[in-house]
């Protein structure tokens, strides 16, 4: 019975110092996990904290700038920027004018800028994509410069077309072609002309496209493109009758092309008819007792014309 009673007691001993043993090891593990939970925390708080180190200092760096090259063609700058990093937005203003951006996103890319018509200073603004807002600025002289190009006129002729073109200054010389054929120069006659007026001639029948570039002395371009239809054929007027009964004079017109417009004059007063567009047109005109004089002009889409006149008496 002493033998229970001392082995009993034994047990709830032990029992009791594995409690007491028990409870500083669950401290220390409780420690450890917060311990190293910490560890790990602020290690992310470091990596966040060198990132955005790494970005302003990145964004405060001269280094790797961006490269602008600024041409004139006519009245336009062509900007082009060549860039290692990625350029986000394309900034710029003349003097204080409010400022006009645009998302780019390359590293290399081109943006045209008109010029103003005075002298001015162009502040351009590339922000790239570390956060970088690097500014150029450069003063545009204009004073004496020819920055407006010639202009260009076409008309149209009975088996070809007429080319005209004019600078305000001084022309240099133009260039054509027809459809996919050659390019044909023309140059100016006199060396202080304004003016290249030159007829294309032998074009074949039918819709073309002409191409015409203009370049005047000092460099400025304008570039055109026009469709033309060819036809040596001439508007005709198909019929005059007269109605006796209604004291009306009918007059019936064609072109193979197409009709442009009808002019009439009958007995002094003038009948015009517009944007006809049609290859045959009839048209009716109150006549008067006894004589009648009539003169008809027919333009067809070509710009060729026909033109005729009679007289003729009338009599219920």
């Amino acid at each position: 019975m002493n033998q229970i009673l001392m082995i009993e007691t034994k047990k709830k001993v032990k029992n009791k110092k594995e409690r007491r043993n028990s409870g500083p090891i669950e401290i220390k593990n409780i420690i450890r996990f917060f311990a190293i939970a910490l560890i790990i925390f602020g290690l992310v708080i470091i990596g966040h904290s060198t990132y955005a180190i790494y970005v302003d200092a990145k964004g405060n760096s001269t280094e790797n700038l961006a490269q602008i090259n600024i041409s004139r063609e006519n009245d336009t700058l062509i900007v082009d920027v060549q860039s290692e990093i990625i350029i986000d937005k394309f900034k710029y203003n003349w003097n204080n004018s409010e400022q006009k951006s645009i998302p780019e996103e390359s590293k290399s890319f081109q943006e045209e800028i008109v010029l103003p018509n005075d002298n001015s200073v162009l502040t351009i603004v590339l922000e790239d994509e570390t956060g970088r807002a690097v500014t150029y600025t450069k003063e545009i002289i204009l004073d004496g410069v020819d920055i407006a190009k010639p202009t260009i006129e076409v008309e149209q002729k009975s088996t070809g077309v007429l080319i005209r073109a004019i600078d305000d200054i001084k022309i240099d010389y133009l260039i054509y072609r027809i459809d996919e054929g050659e390019e044909i120069r023309v140059d100016k006659n006199n060396e202080d002309d304004k003016t290249i007026e030159y007829v294309v001639n032998g074009i074949e029948r039918g819709e073309h496209i002409l191409y015409i570039s203009a370049y005047d002395a000092n460099g400025n371009v304008e570039e055109v493109e026009q469709e033309v239809k060819v036809s040596s054929d001439r508007p005709t007027i198909k019929n005059m009758s007269i109605d006796q009964e209604n004291a009306k004079i009918i007059i019936e017109a064609s072109d193979v092309d197409g009709l442009r417009s009808i002019e009439v004059n009958l007995n002094g007063a003038v009948y015009t008819m517009n944007d006809v567009n049609r290859t045959e047109a009839t048209f009716s005109l109150d006549i008067q007792e006894g004589k009648n004089t009539i003169s008809i002009k027919l333009t067809n889409v070509n710009g060729l014309t026909a033109e005729g006149a009679t007289e003729f008496d009338y009599a219920r």
